[in-house]
């Protein structure tokens, strides 16, 4: 099954700070939902790999890649 997404996975967003979040791959899991695989890497460390819905990663991150609008700045 495909999630419409794949263009997503191998990208990278590298933040100002020398940080960056990498989409690993994409996965049909369950009988519901999508799950994003992503590597995050600060610093000098080694890169933490991460899982979350798709719905979920979109909405925090996908405006990172251009799925989506930047979230409102809080005050």
């Amino acid at each position: 099954m495909k999630s419409g997404f794949e263009d997503l996975i191998g990208q990278t967003y590298n933040f100002a700070d020398g940080d960056s979040l990498t989409v690993v791959h994409i996965k049909w899991r369950g009988d519901e939902e999508f799950l994003v695989s992503y590597s995050v890497q600060q610093g000098p460390g080694i890169p933490r790999k991460l899982v979350m819905p798709l719905t979920e990663f979109l909405n925090t991150y996908g405006y990172l890649f251009g799925k989506g609008e930047a979230p409102e700045p809080r005050e």
